[in-house]
């Protein structure tokens, strides 16, 4: 069993110029799963400390306004991209997106959660790259984060998918849901890894991949092994250029730390810097294996 078979896909917009592009995306994984898909808005404003309760009650006119607007926009938007494509359901909801956001994938037991990393900014919003890596830093399903700094056309063609790996069992577990996008998808599939080590011999390296690399993920799509050598993220972020990856896929361990979660550097790097779509996978909870 893989840590990627959701019985549905929830899709975070912020109605943004790219918002069309992400619903694509969401919707390529909600056709090839057959799952259906909610796309989510969360319209987040809170008034000043010092604002009178005059100016509040004006303020909240003007935002009952504002959604009403934004139900036309994302009605418009999810027309343009996924009608005929998958069944949906649009939602609009009031609070923090983060909040919202996990929220409702918990209430939805969502199997994909799908955001953009280039949303707004501005005053009472939040850019939702930053709401992006929170929502993958918290989540417990499969987050997609979204890299396009443009609108699609068409669907998303993805035909390189790219699987770094530390040969520990989390990244067996991400490279056997890779081998399985990939055959869904029918691409290829570029197995990394990605060292500082001074001694490092490539050539042992490379026969080490080919040999933990297990049949079964060689009969689902086709395989290329990749050695690099520098800093893991920035590497990985080079590989997934130098092979055109349209799509790379991390698992990613939560660890506390203080009041906050992290993913790792390595993989919080790649989030950020890399300008393919990144599919970051928890770890797998025992017994679900």
């Amino acid at each position: 069993m893989t840590l990627l078979k959701p019985t549905n896909v929830l899709c975070a917009v912020d109605l943004s110029p790219v918002s069309g592009a992400v619903l694509k995306w969401a919707g390529l994984f909600a056709r090839t799963f057959g799952v259906p898909l909610e796309a989510l808005y969360a319209d987040w404003w809170e008034p000043p400390r010092y604002f009178t309760e005059t100016q509040i009650q004006q303020l909240s006119r003007q935002e009952q306004e504002g959604e009403k607007a934004a139900k036309h926009e994302l009605e418009a938007l999810a027309k343009s991209a996924l009608d005929e494509l998958v069944p949906y359901k649009l939602t609009i909801i009031e609070g923090h997106p983060t909040e919202r956001i996990l929220e409702r994938a918990k209430q939805l037991s969502t199997g994909l959660i799908v955001m953009g990393s280039h949303g707004r900014t501005g005053v009472a919003r939040l850019r939702l790259g930053s709401v992006a890596e929170d929502v993958a830093r918290s989540s417990g399903c499969p987050v997609l984060i979204v890299k396009s700094e443009q609108s699609l056309e068409q669907l998303p063609d993805i035909k390189n998918i790219l699987c770094p790996i530390n040969f520990t069992s989390l990244s067996q577990q991400s490279l056997e849901s890779s081998s399985e996008l990939a055959a869904a998808f029918g691409a290829r599939l570029w197995v990394v890894h990605a060292t500082d080590h001074e001694e490092m011999k490539v050539q042992e390296v490379h026969q080490r991949i080919c040999d933990w690399v297990p049949q079964q993920v060689r009969g689902r799509c086709e395989v290329s092994e990749v050695v690099r050598h520098g800093d893991p993220a920035e590497q990985v972020v080079l590989a997934a250029r130098e092979h055109s990856a349209d799509l790379i896929v991390m698992g990613a361990q939560h660890r506390p730390f203080l009041e906050f979660t992290t993913l790792g550097s390595t993989t919080e790097r790649v989030m950020r810097h890399s300008h393919a779509s990144v599919l970051v996978l928890p770890a797998a909870k025992k017994g679900t294996r």
